[in-house]
């Protein structure tokens, strides 16, 4: 009897983790513009300028996945704007571009389409993997218990702190914005203690749209390594023009000043 109950428990535990292998992730990614712009300005940058700045954007996207592959997209293009000045009247208008993200892990793929200053590219690689190190704290989002991990990696030459709350009864490494590689599903990425965060806001555990999970096909085809160079030769043609003077946010926003 006893050998019958650990069996059925067993299959149990097997038809569980089934049930939770696909499905559909809503993310919200808040990016806290105010504070990254007065983490990259350079030091001569106008101290007021920070004021004219929106304090945060805030997207949308959903992650498809089922057992070994997934799509990171966004689900509709966001325009943040804030109003400047205390009578200036100057107002900042901000777009961020999100490349969609696509994952295969039985054949250890990673598609991503770029756009860089205008141009497209189509990074088509193997996936990145990350020295993650597991912290034990625990905390619940949406109810799943999660555990967190760390990194740290750099991003336009400073360093930067990635945290990950990953929930290992969604038994897939998958994740947000291309990250994974963990015990389980992570439903939310904090970066540098909080200048942008992006939070699951809701799990469906069911199969996906037929057709929500396609590999992008946009652009010049390029590894990563390949990508990287084009990349830095284009931002240091940029900073020797002075283009990237107190501009936050990185190759990926795009900031429009009105009057």
């Amino acid at each position: 009897m006893r050998n019958l109950l650990l069996l059925f428990f067993g299959l149990l535990s097997l038809a569980v983790s089934a049930q939770n292998n696909e499905g559909t992730v809503l993310y919200k990614q808040t990016v806290y513009m105010r504070r990254e712009f007065q983490a990259n300005a350079p030091a001569n940058a106008d101290p007021n300028m920070a004021r004219n700045i929106p304090e945060s954007m805030t997207n949308e996207f959903n992650l498809n996945f089922t057992a070994t592959t997934s799509l990171y997209k966004e689900i509709a293009s966001a325009t943040d704007e804030a109003a400047g000045g205390e009578g200036g009247g100057m107002r900042f208008m901000m777009r961020r571009f999100n490349p969609p993200i696509y994952k295969d892990l039985a054949n250890n793929r990673q598609v991503e389409e770029v756009d860089l200053f205008g141009k497209q590219f189509l990074i088509d690689d193997a996936i990145q993997t990350r020295a993650w190190k597991v912290t034990g704290q625990q905390k619940k989002i949406l109810d799943y218990p999660c555990i967190s991990a760390t990194f740290t990696d750099s991003l336009m030459g400073r360093a930067r702190v990635v945290t990950a709350w990953f929930a290992p009864t969604i038994p897939v490494a998958l994740g947000p914005q291309g990250y994974g590689g963990l015990p389980g599903m992570i439903l939310e990425v904090d970066f540098d203690g909080g200048r942008s965060v992006i939070t699951a806001a809701e799990v469906k555990l069911q199969k996906p749209a037929e057709g929500s999970i396609k590999v992008p096909e946009k652009g010049k085809k390029v590894t990563r390594a390949e990508y990287n160079k084009i990349r830095e030769e284009k931002m240091k043609e940029m900073r020797e023009s002075g283009m990237m003077q107190g501009r936050p946010g990185g190759p990926g926003t795009q900031i429009i000043i009105r009057n």
